[in-house]
């Protein structure tokens, strides 16, 4: 089984599943189709999950759809011992070999818990949508109703039970950058270091214009590529705008960048980032849209002047690591200054005094996410950040009572 992608005439991405004769698998493409909202790139992992169910049928010679229309119901012995087992192993290991490969071969063969959680979730809310989709064909008092609206209870009950709650974690305050490793980030990526990676000064600016919109801003990678040049309203009050947006279709990359979640108004208050935007839109991105001849809106361009691809900001940072690997932390990625920029955003209205519950709220919109239990995260890492202090001063009165004790000999 495959999983493709199709490029609509909208301009809009969807996945599809294909079977080992390369046809489409008509009820996983429909389900997806009624999940479009969700980003390609979601909906493709979601594909690839129902790929392992079906794997997972064919090597039983289950007919799916006849299961849900018969009388032969799914056992707790399939679903909790067969299924939910090879939903806990990698893909890459044959099922039958799975007990030699991890005891003679030695290789890793079960997944993460939490990618065993999001396979069972999405096989589970996939098995309960095609009870839906058939009971929706019959009439509520229709002997097959009810029987098939056991059957769906049944099922949803079993594999509800072998959900698994987070599993516990080393909580650390190191999940974005530490403060001095920020000033080494910025001063590697700067225009005007001589080492600064990059083809030419017009790379080397639009580098360093990424790198300080998603530290300065938060910003997802994504959103950075979806910037338009007048979604920076340059003024009195000069502000950066995320906006959510139809598929474009005349934007070739695929994927297509997309906001993943909410949009928002960001003001911006510092002079210099405000410069330093000005300065790249009007000589750096001007100078290499004439030479290619290029024409379009989109803020971050490549080095030929067409709209930025996702791939080229994640290769970007492994080059730097790899650059500056005497300066810059291992654990250095887009993703990481998103942490850093919410870490430290946190860490300024704490010591403000502004409560916890407004702090989530400030933090969830400047994030543009939807919920404000995804700050928690933050919110704790201050709480382990300050415990770190006063524990080192704790252990700085302990020790220095041990040096300033009398020695008796």
């Amino acid at each position: 089984m495959d999983v493709k992608m199709v490029r609509h005439p909208s301009g809009q991405n969807l996945p599809i599943l294909l079977d080992d004769d390369g046809l489409p698998i008509p009820l996983a493409n429909e389900w997806v189709l009624q999940r479009r909202d969700l980003s390609p790139n979601t909906l493709t992992r979601n594909l690839r999950e129902l790929a392992i169910f079906y794997a997972w049928l064919e090597s039983l010679n289950i007919d799916f759809l006849a299961r849900i229309d018969g009388d032969r119901i799914f056992t707790e012995a399939e679903l909790a011992g067969s299924l939910c087992e090879r939903l806990r192993l990698t893909v890459k290991v044959d099922p039958g070999q799975a007990g030699v490969a991890a005891n003679v071969q030695g290789i890793k063969v079960a997944v993460s818990p939490l990618t065993f959680k999001l396979r069972l979730i999405t096989v589970r809310q996939f098995i309960s949508w095609c009870f839906r989709f058939k009971m929706a064909k019959l009439a509520s008092g229709d002997p097959a109703f009810l029987r098939i609206q056991a059957h769906k209870e049944h099922v949803d009950k079993i594999l509800s039970d072998q959900e698994i709650s987070n599993p516990p974690q080393n909580k650390s305050v190191t999940k974005g950058l530490r403060d001095h490793e920020v000033v080494a980030l910025v001063w590697c990526v700067d225009y005007r270091n001589p080492d600064a990676y990059g083809l030419n000064e017009h790379v080397r600016f639009r580098n360093f214009i990424i790198v300080m919109t998603m530290l300065n801003f938060g910003l997802r990678p994504a959103e950075v590529l979806t910037l338009r040049i007048g979604d920076i309203e340059f003024g009195s009050v000069t502000a950066l705008r995320v906006f959510r947006r139809i598929a474009d279709p005349n934007d070739t990359r695929s994927p297509q960048p997309r906001v993943k979640r909410n949009g928002r108004d960001i003001e911006m208050q510092v002079p210099t980032i405000i410069n330093l935007i000005e300065e790249y839109i009007e000589i750096h991105r001007e100078s290499v849209m004439e030479r290619y001849g290029k024409n379009h809106d989109y803020l971050i361009i490549s080095d030929e002047g067409d709209p930025l691809h996702g791939n080229s900001i994640s290769n970007y940072f492994q080059i730097i690591r790899e650059k500056f690997r005497d300066r810059l932390p291992s654990n250095l990625t887009p993703k990481s200054l998103r942490h850093t920029y919410s870490s430290r955003t946190e860490r300024d209205m704490a010591q403000r005094g502004v409560p916890e519950d407004e702090r989530k709220q400030i933090l969830a919109y400047l994030r543009g996410d939807s919920s404000t239990r995804s700050q928690e995260v933050y919110i704790s890492g201050e709480i382990i950040r300050q415990a770190a202090t006063v524990q080192s001063k704790y252990h700085d009165v302990l020790m220095q009572n041990f040096l300033e004790y009398p020695n008796h000999e």
